[in-house]
């Protein structure tokens, strides 16, 4: 810690963090994800942590963090440490529409049906088409076509429709070919 706070190049600090990453030392990479004036370092920590499942110090720096940047690193830290739970929870109740984008992005980064379920009800409740869109990225990038399938089936609006089919095409799944071969045959 001595030698972290003495040295003023960024490269030899970088180092330090990853060091305090393979240590496992939670307590020095959230001192310097709190306390660090360069942001760059700042990210860093926070990566680190995220790569150490340090779940509960990236809560407290989420919840005083006021930097929009920082807050997003925090949530892509909480997908390093694949803890979806801190994810549905921004993605649910984020007042910044950016931040709820980036979570369900990130949620979309995770395989588990816990996951699939979260962005499920999520896309149930919104009315915000841009993070309605958001999901059904989020589907694509888990290859979730039968989500995708169950959208495209029972979506009203045209054009959320339109983009999960077009996701569809793209997917190399037994579900999405028979869907989309059901539609020609319409």
């Amino acid at each position: 810690a001595e030698v972290y706070a003495a040295n003023a190049d960024t490269s030899v600090k970088r180092t330090i963090l990853r060091a305090y990453m393979l240590g496992g030392d939670h307590e020095r990479l959230f001192a310097a994800a709190k306390s660090e004036k360069d942001e760059s370092l700042r990210r860093e920590a926070i990566r680190q942590l995220g790569l150490v499942h340090g779940v509960g110090e990236l809560e407290q720096l989420y919840q005083m963090e006021a930097s929009t940047d920082l807050r997003r690193e925090i949530l892509q830290a909480f997908f390093l440490a694949g803890e979806s739970g801190k994810l549905v929870q921004a993605a649910q109740s984020e007042k910044d529409p950016e931040l709820r984008r980036a979570a369900i992005r990130n949620l979309g980064l995770i395989h588990s049906d816990d996951s699939a379920k979260a962005l499920q009800a999520i896309y149930g409740r919104e009315t915000d088409r841009g993070l309605k869109e958001e999901v059904l990225n989020a589907y694509f990038l888990q290859g979730n076509a039968a989500a995708l399938v169950a959208i495209a089936r029972g979506e009203k609006d045209a054009e959320l429709k339109k983009t999960a089919v077009s996701k569809l095409s793209l997917m190399h799944s037994k579900e999405a070919t028979d869907y989309l071969m059901e539609l020609l045959q319409k």
